[in-house]
């Protein structure tokens, strides 16, 4: 059997050393990015070195986060996605939601923290950003921090960069090019069609499906403008295919309502803010599961390795249809596949939550 190829870079991406290992379990989490860790033997490896790991032109990138040694005389090296280069506090400007293009949004951001940032320190050596695809009409509902401003305080992964991801299938894709000492970033949204996978059927080795009620599962929402002292309002209702109006008929129940302000003015009309707040809240519902499935890694029906993150998908089982999108994977003997944004992790709750 071919091992696998664990090479180790400088922050410049200067060649430190390379070694062989047999086996990987990897795991990915588009939600809430995962630590990982290989053993190798002893080498001369720092914390914020890269690591890339290569196997049948598959490669797996990371930045190393920690190193230990255990009885074994072998040395365990945590690491953590490129994608964490990026975790990191931003004022965003809430007046350029809506305009132009989300990638390009995300690209210019990017750029002006880690390539032409006045503190040379901060920059990252060899980052380019690429803005892949277009999506206009962006909106992901941040708000001043204060009455009348135009600004507020906001993790760039945690806030920009996940909501990106999960409400528009956006992502950042990551490589690291040693020969050009180049780390690339690709910005895409995932323009795959959806496909069907029968959970049933016995390539599936094992699976969990569980739909629950989460404190996003809105169907009624209420939005008052501040503006005129909240004298105006409008009110959108869920309907059980997952669309939603102003039509008080073929409702969601039972009834579980928010209620948001918006303040409206020369620049934006109450119904345009609006329409972006109730796209918002209703956009991601139909994701919010969890559905876990393992199969072999060379399964011919599921395809695994042709998966994409935020692929849109529609597992069916037991006679019942649940749409989800594609947001981990775990690789090893064999692959976990994970759909939706529901986690049962604790941390990963605690994480999003705290993040919005």
């Amino acid at each position: 059997m071919r091992p696998y190829n664990v090479e180790f870079f400088t922050p410049e991406l200067n060649f430190i050393a390379n070694t062989n290992i047999d086996s990987l379990t990897y795991k990915e989490d588009f939600l809430s990015p995962e630590t990982n860790t290989v053993k190798v033997e002893p080498l001369k490896v720092s914390r914020n070195d890269y690591i890339r790991i290569e196997k049948n032109g598959n490669s797996i990138c990371g930045i190393v986060s920690g190193i230990s040694f255990g009885d074994d005389s072998m040395m365990e090296v945590a690491f953590k996605p490129l994608i964490t280069l990026f975790d990191t506090g931003i004022v965003f400007p809430v007046d350029a939601q809506r305009e132009g293009t989300f990638e390009k949004f995300i690209k210019d951001t990017a750029e002006g923290l880690f390539i032409s940032n006045p503190d040379a320190c901060q920059n990252i050596s060899g980052l380019s950003v690429e803005a892949v695809t277009e999506t206009p009409e962006w909106y992901l509902h941040i708000t001043p921090s204060d009455k009348g401003g135009h600004f507020n305080v906001v993790n760039f992964l945690d806030s920009v960069l996940i909501p990106a991801f999960t409400k528009y299938g956006i992502r950042v894709d990551f490589s690291l090019d040693p020969n050009e000492k180049k780390i690339k970033a690709e910005i895409r949204r995932n323009l795959r069609p959806s496909i069907r996978i029968e959970a049933d059927l016995p390539n599936i080795i094992k699976k969990n499906i569980a739909v629950r009620q989460t404190n996003v599962d809105t169907n009624k929402l209420i939005i008052y403008d501040t503006t005129g002292d909240y004298a105006e309002s409008t009110v959108y209702y869920l309907h059980p295919d997952l669309s939603y109006d102003k039509e008080d008929k073929d409702r969601m129940m039972p009834v579980r309502c928010a209620v948001k302000t918006v303040t409206s003015g020369e620049e934006s009309s109450f119904k345009s803010l609006c329409e972006a707040v109730a796209s918002d809240t209703f956009s991601g519902i139909k994701y919010n599961n969890l559905i876990e499935l393992t199969v072999m890694n060379d399964d011919t029906l599921v395809n695994p390795q042709f998966l994409e993150p935020g692929q849109e998908v529609e597992v069916i089982s037991g006679g019942e249809s649940f749409i989800s999108m594609l947001t981990g994977k775990e690789t090893g003997d064999m692959t976990k596949l994970t759909f939706g944004t529901v986690r049962m992790d604790f941390t990963k709750i605690l994480r999003r939550e705290i993040n919005g």
